[in-house]
């Protein structure tokens, strides 16, 4: 079997770009664990999750784990989302956990201007869905967990991997749900490390800050349903349930929800104010003081990306309304996607929604609740790692605390007394990498350093 993994990644090696050959060795043997994973398509319409963690099981076998420290977990019934679990045993009974998922949205060849399931290294970049999320992470610790047991390393702290499935939708199932629920043992431990933050560059490349991510806002979705007995169209009534189904979007579209600050976003603004500068620098800088300064979190809330750090946000995503055309209509539907801060509840978002609202024919329902979670602290035992490593690597780059308005899989880990920090070390303009959209990307010379903070940080944690 090894002989068989040196050849094929010799022969991977052979066909890479002229320039990725001044790579070290380990770098190439890196970037071909990263191009297998890319290139093995997990998209929930036609990919599979088993075939990428078998890959990586593979690897570590070959690296020489042991079966007892390494298992691929397949939940009942759904053959095609699997995940790896493996173990590198500490002297200790701390442990660290490193998470990545595997799956990826989907991705349609016909759009792209190149294969998305081909690794392509062009220009500075590398291309191919997943190459930024997550793959590129899970393909960092994977190498990682192989350069670690080739070495004999014997940390303090055991290091626990978990490279999972059903991040990216709801309609498989979630890894790291099923695997507290089911192999907890496999990944309980004292904080892990996930994706959630990177580093941001400026237009010309500089680094302008490293994010840290702790904690997440709640995706909550929210219907709006309207019913009535309907009837013939040539006989209108006031009584319409498209009607009445418009009238409470247009009132949704003006609710506002209070100002929210947590000690991650606080933070966030203290940080932001020198590094932004200017009348919005002086907003974060007077709201970091004062949480309760309306018109600096007014002013910021005209930045989409402030306005959902700040607050609760929800927004009509999806309508169904409808039978016939030429009928009145029996039912409308309306799909609201919110956003949650951790202190606020599901259920007094819905009270928020109906009170707005005001329409008793408007019937507001939770769809799939979810709990939120507090936002671990950034203490220093978490902290001083970090700060070495972005000094050695970026010199003088300030650390800016971040909450992700987004989702990721720390939700589950969060809930369930595990600290979850998002920390990916991959630097990138904003909105350069394009994840779930056309031609994803991440810059070549951010991902091997992005490799070389992980492994930093993780021996870090681990002595």
């Amino acid at each position: 079997m090894r002989i068989l993994l040196a050849a094929a990644a010799f022969a991977a090696l052979a066909a890479a770009p002229a320039f990725a050959q001044e790579r070290s060795a380990e770098e190439l043997a890196f970037r071909e664990i990263y191009r297998e994973l890319v290139e093995i398509d997990t998209s929930p319409s036609t990919g599979n999750c088993t075939r990428a963690a078998e890959a990586m099981a593979v690897r570590l076998r070959a690296a020489g784990f042991p079966e007892s420290d390494l298992r691929v977990i397949v939940p009942e019934g759904r053959p095609d989302d699997g995940n790896l679990v493996a173990v590198i045993r500490g002297t200790s009974r701390r442990s660290l956990l490193l998470l990545a998922h595997i799956d990826v949205v989907d991705a349609k060849p016909e759009d792209w201007a190149r294969d998305p399931f081909t690794l392509v290294e062009e220009n500075g970049f590398f291309y191919g869905r997943g190459s930024a999320d997550d793959k590129s992470m899970a393909a960092v610790f994977a190498d990682m967990f192989i350069n670690m047991r080739r070495e004999n390393y014997r940390p303090r702290r055991t290091i626990r991997l978990a490279l999972t499935c059903g991040e990216e939708t709801s309609n498989r199932i979630n890894g790291v749900d099923y695997i507290l629920n089911h192999h907890r043992e496999w990944i309980q431990a004292d904080f892990a490390i996930n994706e959630g933050a990177g580093g941001v560059l400026t237009e010309d490349g500089r680094p302008l800050m490293f994010n840290i991510q702790a904690g997440e806002k709640i995706h909550q979705v929210y219907t709006l349903e309207v019913t009535n007995p309907g009837g013939h169209s040539s006989r209108p009534v006031p009584e319409n349930a498209i009607y009445h189904l418009a009238r409470a979007l247009d009132r949704v579209s003006d609710l506002t929800f209070p100002t929210e600050l947590n000690p991650v976003t606080r933070a966030f603004f203290e940080r932001m104010a020198p590094i932004v500068g200017g009348e919005t620098g002086a907003a974060m800088a007077r709201l970091s003081a004062n949480p309760n300064d309306a018109q600096a979190a007014e002013f910021l809330s005209r930045d989409p990306s402030y306005n959902a750090m700040l607050r609760t946000t929800c927004v009509a995503t999806q309508i169904d309304a409808g039978h016939a055309p030429n009928a009145l209509p029996q039912r409308a539907l309306a799909t609201l996607s919110c956003r949650v801060m951790q202190s606020t509840t599901p259920e007094a978002v819905r009270d928020a929604l109906a009170a707005a609202i005001d329409n008793p024919n408007v019937n507001v329902e939770i769809v799939r609740r979810r709990d939120g979670s507090s936002p671990p602290q950034l203490t220093r035992e978490i902290m001083a790692p970090v700060e070495r490593a972005v000094e050695a690597l970026w010199p003088g780059t300030p650390i800016v605390p971040t909450m992700t308005v987004g989702a990721t899989d720390g939700r589950f880990l969060n809930n369930a007394g595990i600290p979850t920090y998002g920390m990916s070390g991959v630097f990138a303009v904003p909105g350069e990498a394009n994840a779930h959209g056309l031609n994803e990307n991440v810059r070549v010379d951010s991902l091997y350093r992005a490799r070389e903070f992980l492994n930093r940080i993780v021996r870090d944690y681990a002595r």
